[in-house]
């Protein structure tokens, strides 16, 4: 069956960005039953995403009309789930758990603007997703008993490498010379990554963070940095796709070992 009569989400690298935060919540700690329902809340959150672009004409007037009914049925579905589960999560949670769940909700809200108006592909609104994914960890890890500083460090770590693997995508693109991508982030790859490398060693030398996050910071900036030197044509973005997704595999061996 196609994707669109799915209604799945077309961003294909957003999957990396709402699983390996997920998975990582849940294998810092023990998973109780709200970090479970606080994964499935945000996965029906997640998987809103592409019926409502539908419903909204984001995806064009020809998608609405064939997918309307369906649409409105998986929109409505999943809005129930992630409900239930969200006050599932936040009845069964902790105090601190719930104050966590605050910080992906309000970067969802601050992102709901920009989607509604079919304005998702801005640097701005990515790196709101990139803000709302990579804090599902905190609700999910702290309701697994992970300590709230440990949480912030993972959310932290996943937060620099998607932002890193977003830009070297954008910047991939500008170097086309063609009116895509984002022209700045030609030059703001490689410095970002740099700073990633550098900021995990000093991480790994003074012992801020645990070694596998130091890491998998170091990692994130080396593939930034190596995405951003070698000459990659668009045509070649499904292999850093995968490539990213590499380096995410690895980056999440690294936290859930350290």
């Amino acid at each position: 069956m196609a994707q669109n009569e799915l209604l799945l989400p077309r961003e294909h690298g957003a999957y990396a960005e709402i699983a390996f935060p997920i998975l990582t919540g849940v294998a810092l700690g023990t998973p109780s039953f709200a970090a479970l329902s606080f994964g499935v809340s945000a996965v029906a959150l997640f998987l809103m995403h592409e019926p409502v672009a539908v419903l909204r004409g984001i995806r064009g007037t020809r998608a609405r009309e064939v997918w309307i009914h369906r649409a409105r049925q998986r929109a409505a579905w999943l809005a129930v789930t992630a409900v239930l589960a969200g006050a599932a999560a936040m009845v069964a949670s902790s105090a601190e758990a719930r104050l966590a769940a605050v910080v992906p909700l309000g970067c969802g809200a601050v992102l709901l603007p920009s989607f509604l108006a079919g304005r998702m592909k801005t640097i701005a609104a990515e790196t709101l997703v990139i803000g709302a994914l990579s804090a599902t960890v905190l609700p999910l890890a702290i309701s697994s008993g992970v300590e709230w500083s440990l949480a912030w460090s993972a959310s932290g770590v996943w937060f620099v490498t998607f932002l890193v693997g977003t830009l070297a995508v954008h910047a991939i693109k500008a170097k086309t010379g063609k009116r895509v991508g984002t022209k700045w982030a030609i030059v703001l790859t490689p410095l970002l990554s740099a700073v990633t490398v550098v900021l995990g060693l000093l991480a790994a030398k003074s012992h801020w963070l645990p070694l596998g996050f130091s890491l998998a910071l170091s990692l994130a900036g080396m593939v930034g940095m190596a995405l951003s030197v070698i000459r990659i044509h668009p045509r070649q973005l499904k292999r850093v796709g995968w490539t990213l997704v590499l380096s995410n595999t690895i980056a999440w061996v690294l936290l859930i070992t350290a």
